[in-house]
């Protein structure tokens, strides 16, 4: 027993050397990179935590936000994930001359806005749907806080995905490292506040 132990132990000190002299340095500074936004992303989401419960006696005013509340939350980081996915993928290819920049950042920054608000009103009309049917609660005004928070939330994100991911690539850093991270930490908290001035406004 003994004897296989140390074997297994001597092939995996073997490995593990055969690792370290092939890792490239390019790779430990991805592993940084991921790291570091990995723990901003913890972070941040314990942020939108707490800046939710502080806003509990609002929330419940409207029956069935919590109904809305996960699927908007997904849906932030979905829509603003896939169009970071993009900037990023035109920037590795050097796709963004100057002549095309502004045809590029105007058709898919469109698409995320039209997206997100027609997500918003398709989940608010569930929400509604939703809470009629299993509260049998009256609810209509669910829809107009979906609309309202998706358009707010569109406007904060949209350009704050855009040029964090350009800023990122001119200073040499891999976009594909953070974006998704960055994209999930900063979605929930403007989900959140977006959802909460609906609520006030509504």
């Amino acid at each position: 027993m003994k004897k296989e132990e140390n074997r297994f132990r001597k092939a995996e000190e073997d490995v593990l050397a055969l690792l370290g002299q092939h890792v490239p340095k390019k790779t430990y500074r991805e592993f940084e990179e991921i790291l570091f936004i990995e723990f901003i992303s913890v972070t941040g989401g314990v942020l939108a935590g707490a800046l939710l419960v502080q806003f509990l006696d609002k929330i419940a005013l409207i029956p069935g936000i919590l109904i809305l509340l996960p699927g908007f939350l997904a849906m932030r980081g979905n829509i603003s994930g896939a169009s970071a996915a993009r900037v990023s993928v035109a920037l590795h290819l050097g796709l963004l001359q100057h002549h095309k920049q502004r045809a590029f950042f105007h058709s898919n920054n469109w698409a995320t806005f039209t997206l997100g608000v027609l997500a918003s009103l398709f989940l608010g009309l569930v929400a509604y749907g939703a809470t009629l049917f299993f509260f049998q609660q009256h609810t209509p005004s669910i829809i107009l806080v979906a609309l309202i928070a998706g358009v707010l939330s569109n406007f904060l994100m949209i350009p704050l995905t855009t040029r964090v991911a350009v800023w990122l690539f001119q200073k040499g850093h891999d976009p594909d490292n953070i974006m998704g991270p960055y994209i999930t930490t900063v979605g929930d908290i403007i989900s959140v506040l977006s959802l909460i001035i609906a609520l006030v406004v509504v």
